[in-house]
């Protein structure tokens, strides 16, 4: 038995990637962009906030990796390595914002040159402090102004350290780029007085790596200093090894392997602490539903085989058809106009307490959260006991024509003895398979009822995940609900073999 648990919880590590593979693939699939819900620019917004716009959507799609290849995501949330940009220092990740566009050439019809967006060039992550700080001095010498006291020697020889540090290794090279880029960056907008210093800065360029982008003459009459910035970014983001940064290492591990689900893309909340957080309301009420369909279910079923044909057998049988019919969403809101402010008034309908309830008073407090919880109570199990109902009653009378059952009447046991110590027992197994499907309910909780009656569990944070099309809440959600199904099958296959000897596992 041991080794067959072992076997089934080994097996279900790929099953949990291939349903994550799954749920992934229909994320990406399905239409809608998680990055326009949250910028909150959908088609009708006004054309005058557009480009403000359209750089937070590029800012959202960066922050949560929206802009890198989606087999990298998925090997990136699966992990246990972290491929992000904080993530582990094996791997590099794309600077998307590092952008390149191609202009037009003024006087050359259909000739382009290419230009690149200027950004913030941050130090490489693998700078030590002692680097940064060097570095930081030398820019800063290479780049002040004569005008403003600057000294062209001192200049001059910022440059030849900054060349002298770059030609120690490719690694150094790299790192003395992105300090030089993130000075040019800052004489981006070229004017007068900072012509001399953007020349000062493309000499050190072209001394460290040999090149020296080719200017559009037009554009520099137009333009001035800003079209070389330009050339020398996109230069930068094509060739200078700028369009990648290795990941800082900061934090090398993460993705489900990891148990890391990741943090909401809107708050930045642990969805990890989110979900145990909700199923500390969703459990107990699910417990509760479940543990009364049972109880209620099961001698309803046994009441109904052992009067058979009777008054009592096809009253029980309407009944319960009925209540398996009602759907859940207009059963709950049946029970709201009854009882809530619109009806009799009789029971709480929003929330697990009302809004002025003491914690501090413990018994007022259980008791208002007693109340608060009926209603969804019943909605979650009315109709679960009609459907187990009749699958005990199928169950049970299948069993009571079996020989062995013919048998033990046949010897004189009573009615009671045959159907409760005989019976019962091997009946049971068509009621035990509905545990596979019980325990991602209890677990997951009821999207309709947390919905109708505002509760805060598992099933309206899915709810709430997929209309604001959140990654993280879905994936964790849906593969959480995965996992307990498995976790149920092998439950149903375990208590298969306690209620029946003749079935073992192996």
């Amino acid at each position: 038995m041991l080794a067959y648990i072992l076997r089934r919880l080994l097996l279900m590590i790929p099953t949990t990637i291939g349903v994550t593979l799954v749920i992934f693939s229909l994320y990406h699939i399905a239409p809608g962009d998680p990055a326009l819900i949250a910028v909150g620019s959908q088609s009708d917004a006004d054309l005058g906030a557009a480009s403000d716009n359209e750089s937070q959507i590029d800012k959202f799609r960066r922050e949560h990796g929206l802009d890198r290849n989606i087999a990298i995501q998925f090997l990136d949330y699966v992990g246990p390595l972290n491929l992000s940009a904080d993530g582990h220092a094996w791997f590099s990740s794309p600077r998307s914002e590092r952008v390149v566009d191609e202009r037009d050439v003024p006087g050359d019809v259909g000739e382009t040159i290419a230009e690149g967006r200027p950004a913030p060039i941050e130090h490489l992550y693998e700078t030590s402090v002692e680097e940064r700080a060097t570095l930081d001095e030398l820019v800063t010498v290479l780049v002040e102004s004569p005008s403003s006291g600057g000294d062209g020697e001192a200049s001059a020889a910022a440059q030849a350290a900054l060349v002298d540090f770059a030609a120690e290794s490719p690694g150094q090279r790299d790192k003395a780029l992105a300090r030089v880029f993130q000075g040019l960056f800052d004489q981006r907008l070229g004017g007068p007085t900072q012509e001399p210093v953007i020349q000062r800065v493309s000499g050190c360029l072209t001394a460290i790596t040999g090149a020296a982008p080719e200017l559009s003459e037009g554009l520099t009459e137009l333009d001035g200093p800003r079209h070389e910035v330009r050339r020398w970014f996109a230069w930068y983001y094509t060739e200078g090894g700028g369009d990648r940064t290795t990941n800082s290492g900061e934090k090398p591990y993460g993705g489900l392997l990891a148990f890391d689900l990741g943090e909401e893309m809107q708050s930045g909340q642990s969805v990890r602490e989110e979900i145990l957080k909700r199923l500390k309301v969703t459990v107990p009420l699910s417990l509760v539903a479940v543990l009364l369909s049972y109880l209620i279910a099961l001698p309803l079923g046994i009441a109904s085989v052992r009067r058979q044909g009777t008054a009592l057998d096809g009253g029980l049988t309407i009944v319960l058809f009925v209540l398996y019919s009602i759907p859940t969403f207009w059963a709950g809101l049946m029970l709201v106009l009854i009882f809530g402010k619109t009806g009799t008034d009789l029971l709480p309908i929003l929330g697990l307490h009302d809004k002025d309830a003491d914690p501090s008073n413990t018994l007022a407090y259980a008791w208002d959260t007693v109340l608060h919880c009926i209603l969804p109570v019943l909605t979650l199990t009315y109709g679960s006991l009609a459907y187990l109902s009749r699958q005990m009653r199928a169950g049970m009378l299948d069993v009571i024509r079996q020989d062995y059952i013919r048998t033990a009447k046949a010897k004189g046991l009573s009615d009671d003895r045959v159907v409760y110590r005989h019976a019962l027992r091997n009946s049971m197994i068509p009621v035990l398979t509905l545990l596979a499907s019980i325990l991602p309910i209890l677990i997951g909780g009821s999207v309709i009822v947390e919905f109708i009656f505002d509760i805060p569990g598992m099933g309206k944070y899915a709810y709430e995940g997929l209309l604001r099309r959140d990654f993280s809440i879905v994936m964790a959600t849906t593969i959480f609900v995965g996992v307990m199904t498995q976790f149920g099958i092998l439950l149903s296959d375990i208590a298969y073999s306690l209620v029946d000897p003749r079935i073992r596992l192996h």
